[in-house]
């Protein structure tokens, strides 16, 4: 892979893992925290992105513009969903169940944009789902409690592929500026409206809640996702999705290491089980990822 897309993936997926912490740590309602995330970053953006988008707007032809609303509409779903699911399954469930994120990502890839599936493809999957299994296996247990909380991961998983996929077809045709700017907007726009629905407020937070959900807009939204955005130009979506493995494990790593400081990661664990299990899903994404071709950026 050249060096520009694998930097962008690994501090994408570095950003990106200090969502689930933060989340936890905002204690905002599901859609409203969405909202804030891709909303604020769409006005920061707003200076540098306005023109931009609007030339790119101006290129696409009708059919490409439905697709760009519906990207940006699946990219807010991801974000509420994901949200949502934490009040809903286990930390150990959101791992376990991401694992299906890649072969979504190959499905649909294959399906929609006839990229194909190699056995490098299916290799990589094997090894780094056999990694997720492993660093939860001492800690995951089934609990039909859990069905509503492990359907929304599935979901956010599928909104956010179909997203990276649209995306894969409109980035050539848009600037990254424009191409961001116009998914924050649709997402936020959407998460808004399904929290003004459900009565999520937008205001009244205390002072901690606003410094995390500033941090959670910050880091994982705006340097992570928009990274991730900049590589799917140039990587196919299953190695995009891939990477995003990593996401929960260095988050596990992460409310590990704050157990003692926060008493909302008071339960998190880690053991050699599962430094093996971490260290097996790296090697799945190696393999996935290494010596890969791709279109120069």
């Amino acid at each position: 892979m050249n060096r520009l897309p694998a930097l962008a993936l690994l501090a994408g997926t570095l950003a990106v893992a200090t969502a689930p912490p933060l989340i936890l740590l905002a204690g905002v309602p599901a859609f409203a925290l969405a909202a804030w995330r891709l909303l604020a970053v769409a006005l920061i953006l707003l200076p540098l992105a306005l023109l931009p988008l609007l030339r790119d707007l101006r290129k696409l032809s009708r059919r490409e513009l439905c697709w760009l609303g519906a990207s940006g509409v699946l990219y807010g779903l991801h974000f509420g969903l994901f949200n949502l699911a934490f009040s809903h399954t286990s930390k150990e469930s959101v791992v376990v169940l991401l694992g299906a994120q890649p072969l979504l990502a190959a499905a649909i890839g294959a399906i929609w944009l006839s990229e194909p599936i190699t056995r490098r493809m299916l290799l990589a999957s094997a090894v780094a789902i056999a990694g997720l299994g492993v660093f939860v296996w001492h800690d995951y247990t089934f609990d039909s409690a859990h069905l509503v909380g492990d359907a929304l991961v599935l979901l956010c998983g599928v909104a956010i592929v179909a997203s990276y996929s649209i995306g894969r077809r409109l980035r050539p045709r848009m600037s990254l500026a424009g191409y961001l700017a116009a998914l924050y907007w649709m997402g936020g726009l959407t998460c808004l409206g399904v929290a003004l629905a459900m009565g999520d407020p937008l205001w009244g937070y205390g002072q901690d809640q606003w410094f995390w959900l500033t941090l959670a807009v910050l880091v994982p939204t705006l340097v992570g996702h928009s990274l991730f955005h900049y590589v799917v130009k140039y990587v196919p979506v299953f190695y995009v999705n891939l990477t995003i493995l990593g996401e929960p494990i260095l988050a596990l790593l992460i409310m590990y290491g704050l157990r003692n400081e926060y008493a909302v990661f008071g339960d998190s664990t880690l053991t050699p089980l599962q430094l093996v299990g971490g260290v097996l899903l790296m090697a799945g994404v190696a393999v996935g990822i290494w010596k890969r071709k791709e279109v120069k950026p």
